[in-house]
């Protein structure tokens, strides 16, 4: 019933993860490399491996049920990425954004990874809806507790829930650090979809029209996730864009999202 319901009244969206696939495929090398940055179980960018595509997954540390383990590599202690500048294509974020603790270092890791003309790919959830504000609430307890409700509500395993700061999901908010990164902010898509309410159906109906309302008020408040696109910029360009970034951050802190 919710999704028909969803249907009905988001009939423009798809699912946030066909979107997320659709943006990867735009993006991939017929022959080249393939990044997942906070790969998990490292099978979400599998089906993408062929025998001129590497599809390489790194993460903090191996998680317990990792699978293809030639294709991984573990975050250096530094917490930096553990391959050469200008290695990949394309370096994919899966609902990773909502945990990076410190966005500036992060996306400049990502754009040394990244070769000229190479796309960065993040999906996660948007930082203005009211989900992560029930989220932040949550923080505020034990990481422990915030683990038990988890596993309670979703079935999700402890090593799979994480702290989460918010600190890189908005959109204004990654437009700004992409371009300190000196990435060019491409592409910001959003979505609705009520899935943190799936344990219990008449709540999840409730959500998808409370979504719909907070949508009608203000652009974004109502879709939960997002897909976002930049790129690294061809050498030629990278010295003229040094010199407009900095009228360009300050247009952007007086943009609402």
């Amino acid at each position: 019933m919710s999704n028909s319901l969803l249907r009905r009244v988001f009939p423009q969206d798809i699912h946030h993860v066909d979107g997320l696939h659709n943006a990867i495929r735009r993006a991939l090398p017929d022959r080249g490399r393939i990044l997942d940055l906070g790969c998990g179980i490292n099978t979400d960018l599998a089906r993408y491996r062929t025998s001129d595509r590497e599809v390489w997954g790194t993460d903090f540390h191996a998680h317990p049920n990792l699978q293809h383990s030639e294709w991984f590599l573990p975050l250096r202690k530094d917490e930096t990425i553990p391959f050469p500048d200008a290695f990949f294509d394309t370096v994919v974020t899966v609902m990773v954004l909502e945990h990076v603790v410190d966005p500036e270092s992060f996306l400049k890791e990502v754009s040394r990874v990244l070769r000229p003309g190479g796309r960065f790919i993040g999906h996660s959830i948007s930082g203005m809806h009211y989900v992560t504000f029930i989220r932040r609430l949550f923080g505020l307890l034990p990481h422990s507790t915030n683990q038990a409700i988890v596993k309670a509500l979703y079935n999700r395993s402890e090593v799979d829930t994480f702290r989460a700061y918010y600190r890189l999901n908005t959109q204004a908010e990654l437009h700004r650090q992409c371009i300190e990164a000196g990435l060019n902010f491409l592409d910001f898509q959003r979505y609705a979809d009520p899935g943190y309410f799936r344990f219990a159906k008449p709540v999840e109906a409730m959500a998808i029209l409370t979504d719909r309302l907070l949508e009608s008020l203000c652009r974004g408040w109502g879709r939960l996730y997002f897909t976002m696109v930049a790129e690294k910029p061809p050498a030629v360009q990278r010295s003229r864009d040094r010199h407009v970034r900095k009228s360009m951050l300050s247009q952007i802190s007086r943009k609402e999202y």
